[in-house]
């Protein structure tokens, strides 16, 4: 038996795996690694592959009028030696070519789904965010989201959150420039790098402006309603979560009106 056409069947039989993982993996929660490749990925693709090629052998046996040939398969993955056994398999091939399709194609398309009903199940549960073997690999998501006050470790909570505010320090022209904005969007590298911030309604001045006692009124307003800041121009990010409730006027005591009123003023 040729090595290649075995090959060919033990990457067929691994494929639903490959293909559970890629649908688990394919969103911006997970970061592409390019130093990966075919060999790694089938060898981390044998567990579910086994599970679901059981599942579907199962399936069949139970459910139809067909049996899975084991003997055959054996024949195909190991090689057989006798010519006369080699005619035989091919000749099986050939008589349910058109029900081993539908089978590979039910079990691919089942491994798909599973993989995305998986990472659902897992951001659905939140059990990312509270255990650290499933979370998966894009960091900044959960820092720009902030999912990460979900975290064991953080004395937080995410859905408390209403507003994320962003400041960034950058580097411009030789001096430290720091720019403030509602978080929009933010993009990273193939390697998981943040290659930019993107703020809405940004607003900046200068960090040397801290030392004056009324440096809150140096900030000015950014002819534009996005602005794209690249990371070669950052210096460091700081993250503000807000919890902001909706009040009536009436609401408020007197001595909480004045204080809105006066911080109004000085901004």
């Amino acid at each position: 038996m040729n090595i290649a056409f075995t090959t060919i069947i033990v990457f067929i039989i691994l494929a639903p795996g490959f293909l559970a993982r890629i649908a688990y993996h394919s969103s911006k929660l997970s970061v592409s690694n390019p130093n990966k490749n075919i060999v790694n990925e089938l060898t981390l693709s044998i567990i579910p592959a086994l599970i679901i090629q059981i599942a579907g052998i199962f399936l069949v046996n139970t459910f139809s009028d067909f049996l899975i040939d084991f003997q055959t398969l054996g024949h195909l993955i190991l090689g057989a030696t006798n010519n006369n056994a080699i005619g035989n398999n091919f000749k099986k091939i050939d008589e349910f070519k058109y029900q081993i399709f539908f089978y590979n194609l039910f079990v691919f398309s089942f491994a798909f789904f599973s993989g995305y009903i998986i990472r659902r199940l897992v951001r659905i549960t939140k059990a990312d965010r509270k255990i650290r073997y499933f979370r998966f690999s894009n960091k900044w998501h959960y820092i720009f989201s902030g999912e990460c006050l979900d975290f064991p470790d953080v004395p937080d909570n995410y859905e408390n959150i209403t507003e994320k505010i962003v400041n960034v320090l950058c580097k411009v022209n030789g001096k430290n420039v720091l720019y403030t904005g509602t978080l929009f969007n933010y993009f990273i590298d193939a390697n998981g790098n943040l290659e930019a911030v993107h703020l809405k309604f940004p607003i900046r001045r200068l960090l040397e402006d801290d030392d004056e006692e009324d440096y809150h009124k140096k900030y000015y307003e950014i002819e534009s309603r996005y602005l794209v800041i690249p990371n070669n121009d950052i210096i460091n990010i700081n993250f503000r979560y807000f919890n902001l409730v909706e009040v009536n006027e009436q609401d408020l005591t007197p001595e909480e009106l004045n204080n809105i009123i006066s911080l109004n003023e000085n901004n």
